[in-house]
């Protein structure tokens, strides 16, 4: 039997990434909002989350990176 291209571990990574990235896209949209409204707690928030989320991103990218060098 054939090892398949892409396990499920490396699977999962790649989807969740996709929609982390998918995700901070849509964010950013709201962080521009919230800065037309003036509104200092909803950009504070968004702020916070996108900074998060990017964290996560990175995070699954460099374990992405070396589960494919194996």
């Amino acid at each position: 039997m054939t090892k398949p291209c892409l396990d499920d571990n490396c699977y999962n990574m790649t989807k969740q990434l996709a929609k982390k990235l998918q995700f901070l896209s849509h964010a950013k949209g709201y962080l521009e909002d919230a800065n037309k409204c003036d509104s200092e707690g909803s950009e504070r928030v968004w702020k916070a989350i996108i900074t998060d989320e990017e964290k996560h991103a990175e995070m699954l990218r460099n374990q992405l990176a070396l589960e494919l060098k194996k």
